[in-house]
């Protein structure tokens, strides 16, 4: 998997970014929106455990019913999202299973409304993201 480093200036001087990508190639619609899914809360994992917070990562956190400053959950936010990630992976392997056969893709697009209704789209976004928002898409 690639990783490009490029410095950025800071308030604290200089700092090393690491941008780590890869491509998936996928032949299904739903199987492809079940990935964009987990990798988006996984960015939110990683940046609500390594990152200070910030105003797109509470705009995040506000899309999620236990997140929210106003959610009487008593699980810190890394074990929510934890959670989360583990049930869009399973998810994400039930798709794969159904979207593989013509005969099934019409199950593997439930699969992935039911994947979304129990598991907010984050829609979280870096500072100056180059990129569109998911949300359309999803």
């Amino acid at each position: 998997m690639p990783i490009e480093a490029s410095l950025h200036e800071s308030d604290h001087g200089e700092l090393n970014i690491f941008h780590v990508f890869d491509t998936l190639e996928v032949y299904d619609g739903s199987l492809a929106l079940a990935i964009d899914h987990v990798i988006n809360h996984i960015k939110v994992l990683v940046s609500t455990v390594y990152l200070p917070g910030d105003k797109n990562l509470e705009t995040a956190y506000q899309r999620h019913p236990l997140l929210r400053n106003s959610s009487s959950e008593v699980r810190s936010p890394e074990r929510i999202l934890l959670a989360d990630c583990i049930r869009l992976l399973d998810g994400l392997v039930e798709i794969g299973r159904l979207a593989a056969y013509p005969e099934t893709s019409d199950q593997a697009r439930r699969e992935l409304g039911d994947l979304k209704a129990s598991v907010p789209f984050l829609d979280y976004r870096y500072e100056n993201d180059p990129f569109p928002s998911d949300r359309d898409r999803e």
